[in-house]
């Protein structure tokens, strides 16, 4: 089978690794729901010749997921016995310190965004560090646990995102697109593990503008898994990661197609459910020099990445 790359293995020799990134996020007050906004809506802006400017249905759509939408959704990963990762806000940990208590009670990791959903594409490098430091903080004190995985909002970093939190002590990324399995991106500050995000798996295809069936978005999950699976079956162990929001999946109606991809895929030997912490000291552990980027790795379409001649010369 075709490779670009040396393929890697997974513990207890598993043909895929599965890591449902859930990511419970909590938006700037500000801004959700008022005209113009950056923030994504399922709504179309306000009729004309509005008065009020705040989109109330927008904003309570939001809140489902810190009310009911969470809980839901940790029962379905309890009823298949799937651990994973958790992406939470600084606001959030702070807003909701008993449900953060009771995801990690559950036996989940606790990772973070930043402060609130918002941009680091239009913040400061100043304010960046600031944001990500108090999100780190509200971690401790309200949880007490520091994270070690991060997502940027929208999938978006700046310049400044990766190095940032490498010198905060989190060891991987959750975001990239570029890879089907994780790599080291080494930074001045140090290494990160990054994994590939599942943009194209998320259940924001449910409930954007798109609005595809739930149950189209189940058979996507499946066709990925299958695909991996066979890979991994002819000596090339894959990664699938799904985005999945509880104010989107956590939905009676969409909680469905969850269990069902749930119940699909652990029904297969060998498929390692992982929690992002694990995944990625299991790789920094095996293969932390094995492929490496050097930040900034967007470095354009036709140019080699970087680093890529000297390992090569290596015999990486």
């Amino acid at each position: 089978m075709r490779t670009p790359r040396r393929p890697i293995a997974w513990p207890n020799d598993a043909r895929v690794a599965i890591l449902p990134t859930i990511v419970l996020e909590t938006w700037p007050e500000n801004e959700l729901g008022k005209p113009g906004s950056a923030q994504a809506s399922f709504r179309h802006d306000f009729p004309s010749g509005s008065l009020f400017n705040t989109d109330i249905a927008l904003i309570t759509d939001r809140l489902y997921g810190e009310r009911c939408g969470a809980y839901r959704v940790l029962d379905v990963l309890d009823e298949f016995g799937v651990k994973t990762s958790w992406f939470l806000n600084g606001a959030g940990v702070e807003a909701f310190p008993g449900l953060a208590k009771e995801i990690l009670a559950a036996g989940h990791e606790l990772a973070s965004e930043n402060w609130r959903h918002e941009y680091v594409t239009r913040q400061t490098d100043d304010v960046q560090r600031a944001e990500l430091e108090r999100t780190v903080k509200a971690f401790e004190s309200k949880v007490g646990v520091r994270p070690v995985g991060y997502i940027s909002s929208g999938e978006r970093p700046n310049h400044y995102t990766l190095p940032l939190i490498a010198e905060l002590g989190y060891r991987y990324y959750m975001g990239t697109i570029n890879e089907d399995l994780p790599y080291t991106l080494r930074t001045e500050k140090g290494d990160l593990v990054m994994f590939g995000y599942g943009i194209w798996m998320t259940d924001h295809q449910m409930a954007s503008s798109a609005r595809k069936n739930p149950r189209d978005v189940l058979q996507w999950w499946k066709d990925q898994f299958d695909q991996l699976y066979e890979e991994g079956g002819k000596g090339r162990p894959g990664l699938m990661t799904m985005g999945l929001h509880p104010f989107i999946i956590g939905r009676p109606f969409r909680a469905k197609v969850l269990r069902e991809f749930f119940a699909y895929a652990t029904s297969k030997p060998k498929v390692w459910f992982a929690r992002g912490d694990q995944a990625a000291d299991h790789y920094l552990t095996n293969y932390r020099d094995a492929y490496v980027e050097e930040w900034p790795s967007f470095y354009g379409t036709g140019k080699a990445r970087p680093k890529e001649k000297e390992l090569a010369r290596a015999g990486a």
